[in-house]
């Protein structure tokens, strides 16, 4: 027995950098797994999980054609002169979602079968692998400073440079009650 604690002293004592490396690591793993993160910390977890999810909700229900109106509506209005603004964009178009889509090949044919997603409740969706959006079509702004031809040119360039359509089919007015 002293022969063999002999043997494994002179090959693996003193450890090598490797070694300690490793042993190291192991110990940091077994350190982390031991202690527990905190509940403060937990609950701030799940409190930006759950306003994550309500961000996404609330972003699902607001349409494509919705957000696009509001975003450009802000944007118009922090223009200088512009003021305040009203927009409605025209789309062509509804969009398209691409699906994947697994292809097998046998002997007989060709065979493909639509890949699905597993939600909570046993809810199955088509696994979308891309989408587009409508296509913007016309653009009516309405805004305070509408009736200033600067503003105009501004407002014109802007949304051609955005949704590069032609400039007939943008419309800017000025709008009702401003001097």
């Amino acid at each position: 027995m002293k022969e063999k604690w002999e043997e494994w002293k002179q090959r693996y004592w003193p450890p090598k950098k490797d070694q300690l490396l490793i042993l190291v690591l192991i110990g940091l793993l077994l350190a982390v797994i031991v202690f527990p993160v905190e509940q403060g910390e937990r609950k701030e977890q799940e409190a930006e999980e759950v306003a994550v999810s309500t961000e996404v909700q609330e972003g699902a229900k607001e349409t494509y054609e919705e957000r696009m109106e509001r975003k450009l509506e802000r944007l118009l209005g922090s223009v200088e002169g512009v003021g305040e603004v009203r927009v409605m964009l025209t789309f062509v178009g509804s969009g398209e979602k691409q699906v994947e889509k697994d292809r097998n090949t046998a002997d007989e044919g060709q065979s493909e079968e639509t890949i699905y997603e597993e939600h909570e409740g046993n809810e199955r969706m088509p696994y979308v692998t891309s989408e587009t959006n409508p296509r913007v079509e016309g653009i009516l702004v309405i805004a305070q400073g509408g009736g200033d031809s600067q503003v105009r040119k501004e407002i014109l360039e802007a949304a051609q440079a955005l949704f590069g359509i032609e400039a007939h089919k943008i419309k800017i007015m000025k709008m009702e009650g401003t001097q």
